[in-house]
C-alpha cells in the first residue's frame, strides 16, 4: 500500500523543493542528499593552529572561504585551494599552493591521490603579512598597506586594510569584516603571539616603545620630570597595543594570528582597552550575531592627547621621538551592515584621568540610548568614556574616515 501526502521540502545546499512526493522517496532522497559532497569541521580543530588559508576562486580572482556554523562545504568535484603562505607549506606537498578537489565526505584528491582533509596542514603556523599599495587614503594623510595572505606572486589576498601615515608613524584606521551569522562559530584559540613590525615607518621602534620604562623615560623628557610621568606610568598605569581591528573578530585561529601587527594597533591606555573598549568590541560581535548580517567595520584614532607638563602647559604626548606614534586623544570605530547600509560610529576618549568631558571633546550628538547602545559603564572615565554618532555628522569632524555609503542608524 502506497501512502502519498502532500509535502514541501525546503532544503539548504544540496537539496532542492518538492512537492508530491512519495514518502518514503522523500527520506531515501534527503539521506542520499547529505551523503553528497564534503564536509570539513574547523571550528576548534585540534590542529587549527596548522590549518592552511582556504580560498575558492569561482570568479576571476580568489576568495577566502567562510565556513557555514564551523563546518566548510564543498560539491563533489568542487575545488577548493590551500595556501600556506611566505616561508611556509604544505606539508603533505611540500608547497606553498595545493588545489584539491572534493570527492566525498572529508576526503579530496590531488591529481589522482586521495587524502583525508586532517592531512592538509602547514608546517608551522600562518601569520600573514603585508602589501604596500600605494594607494592613499585618510585625506591623502596616509598609504593603504594590506594585511593578509601572499597567494600567488600576482595575487595577494588582504584580511585588513590599513590606513598608515608613514610620516608621523601612526595609523589612520583600519577595516575589516565580521561575519555575523557566523559569530557564534569563531575559534577560541587561545595563543597569542608577538607583535610583527612589517609595515611600520623605520624609525618607529614599536618594540621598544610600548615597554613600561620606555614610556616612563619618554613621558618624563616630555613633561619636564620623572614625578610627573610616574602619575601616569606605573605598575598599574601604561600605554597598551590596543588592536584596532581585533583578534576575536576573525573566525579561524590562522586570521586571528593575522591581526597582531603594529600598524593595526594604537597607543591605548591599558585601563580603557581592557576596560569599555573590550565592552564595545563585545557588543558589536553581539549585535552583528543579532542581525546575522555582514559588517564593515572601520577602527581609527584622532588629535594627540595632551598632558600637563611640570609647569602645567598642555603638551602633546608621543611614544617616539621627533613626534612619532602620537597616543590618539579619540579613538573612533564604525559600524556598517553592508546588507541595509545603516550604521553607527563610536568615540572612545583616550584619557582615563578626567572627570568630565569637555565641549571639544563631544565630537557629535551623542545617540547611544536613543538607539538602544546605552551601557552604564560608559560614563566611567577611568574605564575610558564612551558615545555614539551618526556616522556622516563625526565624519565632518574627522576627515580621515574613509567615504562610506551610510543609508540610517544601525539599532543595537
Amino acid at each position: 500500500m502506497f501512502i502519498f501526502s502532500i509535502i514541501v521540502v525546503t532544503m539548504v545546499r544540496y537539496r532542492c523543493i518538492f512537492s508530491w512526493l512519495i514518502l518514503g522517496t522523500c527520506f531515501h532522497f534527503v539521506y542520499s542528499a547529505s551523503r553528497a559532497g564534503c564536509t570539513f569541521n574547523v571550528l576548534n580543530n585540534a590542529n587549527e593552529k596548522y590549518l592552511p588559508v582556504m580560498l575558492t576562486n569561482h570568479s576571476s580572482k580568489y576568495e577566502l572561504i567562510v565556513p557555514e556554523h564551523g563546518q566548510i562545504h564543498l560539491k563533489s568535484g568542487e575545488g577548493i585551494t590551500f595556501v600556506c603562505p611566505d616561508k611556509n607549506y604544505l606539508v603533505l606537498t611540500n608547497s606553498n599552493f595545493t588545489y584539491a578537489t572534493c570527492i566525498q565526505g572529508t576526503n579530496l584528491k590531488i591529481f589522482r591521490s586521495t587524502y583525508n582533509f586532517d592531512s592538509f596542514l602547514c608546517s608551522k603556523s600562518i601569520r600573514g603579512s603585508v602589501q604596500k599599495t600605494k594607494e592613499r587614503c585618510g585625506n591623502r594623510n596616509g598609504e593603504i598597506i594590506n594585511i593578509g595572505y601572499k597567494v600567488t606572486k600576482r595575487y595577494f589576498k588582504p584580511l585588513i586594510s590599513v590606513c598608515y601615515d608613514e610620516k608621523n608613524g601612526k595609523t589612520l584606521y583600519s577595516q575589516h569584516v565580521i561575519h555575523g551569522e557566523e559569530v557564534a562559530y569563531t575559534s577560541k584559540f587561545k595563543e597569542r603571539p608577538g607583535f610583527s613590525t612589517d609595515g611600520l615607518a623605520k624609525d618607529v621602534s614599536a618594540n621598544l616603545a610600548y615597554k613600561r620604562a620606555y614610556q616612563k623615560s619618554t613621558f618624563s623628557s616630555l613633561l619636564g620630570s620623572s614625578r610627573e610621568a610616574e602619575q601616569y606610568i606605573n605598575t598599574k598605569s601604561y600605554l597598551s597595543r590596543g588592536h584596532l581591528s581585533p583578534d576575536a573578530d576573525f573566525l579561524f585561529a590562522s586570521s586571528q594570528l593575522t591581526s597582531y601587527f603594529y600598524i593595526n594597533t594604537c597607543p591605548q591606555w591599558q585601563s580603557i582597552n581592557g576596560g569599555n573598549w573590550v565592552r564595545l568590541e563585545s557588543a558589536v560581535r553581539r549585535v552583528a550575531d543579532k542581525y546575522q548580517s555582514t559588517f564593515l567595520i572601520v577602527t581609527g584614532t584622532h588629535d594627540v592627547l595632551e598632558l600637563p607638563d611640570v609647569n602645567d602647559n598642555p603638551t602633546e604626548m608621543y611614544l617616539v621621538s621627533k613626534h612619532k606614534l602620537p597616543v590618539p586623544k579619540f579613538v573612533w570605530k564604525i559600524m556598517l551592515d553592508e546588507d541595509s547600509g545603516k550604521g553607527i560610529a563610536f568615540v572612545s576618549l583616550n584619557n582615563p584621568f578626567v572627570e568630565e568631558i569637555t565641549e571639544d571633546e563631544q565630537l557629535c550628538s551623542d545617540i547611544c540610548e536613543k538607539y538602544g547602545w546605552g551601557s552604564k559603564y560608559y560614563s566611567d572615565f577611568s574605564k575610558g568614556y564612551i558615545y555614539c554618532c551618526e556616522v556622516n555628522e563625526l565624519r565632518e569632524t574627522i576627515d580621515t574616515i574613509p567615504t562610506l555609503n551610510v543609508n540610517g542608524i544601525l539599532r543595537a
